[in-house]
């Protein structure tokens, strides 16, 4: 008999806003690593960040949640879009990071 397991779940992400570089990553990377996700954030642009989430659907949901209801950031936000949700086999990342941008 086999254990019911939750699906691996990995999405791409963009959060819209200005907001404060260092201290957003920061929080995202906490918020992140608290719930057990795995993936990045990166400043691709002064209002944009993107990233991936890899983890439970429910995980990523929360994430999403807490993200949109930081009293610090919530006035900043304009926008947080999912794309590519899909069912992925494996994780692909170790941990959730910061990841710099190369130019």
């Amino acid at each position: 008999m086999t254990g019911q397991k939750e699906e691996i779940l990995g999405c791409d992400f963009e959060v819209r806003g200005k907001l404060p570089k260092e201290a957003f990553e920061l929080f995202a990377v906490v918020q992140a690593n608290t719930l057990g996700l795995r993936g990045f954030i990166t400043q691709v642009s002064e209002e944009k960040f993107k990233g991936r989430l890899e983890g439970e659907g429910k995980v990523i949901d929360a994430f999403k949640k807490f993200i949109l209801a930081a009293s610090e950031f919530v006035q900043a936000i304009k926008e947080f879009i999912i794309k590519n949700l899909k069912v992925i086999k494996e994780y692909t990342y170790k941990t959730f990071e910061i990841k710099v941008e190369r130019k």
